[in-house]
């Protein structure tokens, strides 16, 4: 029989780092498709909705610092609008296999064969994804001139040294809490 910790332990290293692919990526997503044109509105502006979609991931997650060109900002754009039913599609299929996986983890008896069937089928749809998003990622990144891709790496270092301070602070506090909470 599985335990909640022993399913965080197996799901936490396979599904907490593809998810945060996945959202990071949504945010490129939006800065492609607004970042650059006047007024900060995109073409895509009031129709991106929640996720808008996969992306290129997040070492493409400051489009704004490097100065692309209109060109390659309509380059991005049509990158993103040809992928769309694609991304729909993966990301409907994320959903549900979440949904599903949650109602199996919550459900009122365990069933340890159908939480590890619907687990599998939730990896797979985040393989899935990731392997989508490899691919915008790989057509994005050729478009950039070196100098870009430079400055979209250092991007990349500094949000991973920024995440990594915010967790430091984050576990930081919820030290304090447990402590204040032990002598109060």
């Amino acid at each position: 029989m599985m335990t909640k910790t022993m399913m965080q332990r197996w799901l936490g290293p396979v599904v907490v780092p593809v998810v945060m692919m996945v959202a990071l990526g949504t945010l490129v997503v939006a800065d492609a498709a607004s970042a650059q044109r006047p007024g900060g509105r995109g073409a895509r502006a009031g129709r991106m909705g929640g996720r808008g979609g996969l992306s290129s991931g997040g070492q493409l997650m400051h489009l704004r610092a490097l100065d692309l060109t209109e060109a390659q900002q309509e380059q991005i754009r049509s990158i993103h609008e040809q992928s769309g039913e694609a991304t729909q599609a993966v990301d409907e299929r994320l959903r549900v296999a979440r949904q599903r996986l949650q109602h199996a983890v919550t459900a009122d008896v365990v069933n340890e064969g159908d939480i590890r069937t619907l687990a599998d089928a939730l990896g797979t749809a985040e393989g899935d994804a990731a392997v989508q998003q490899a691919y915008l990622h790989a057509q994005v990144w050729q478009m950039l001139t070196p100098k870009q891709q430079v400055a979209a790496r250092e991007a990349e270092t500094e949000l991973a040294r920024r995440t990594e301070q915010r967790r430091q602070r984050m576990g930081e506090r919820r030290e304090l809490r447990q402590q204040r909470r032990q002598q109060g």
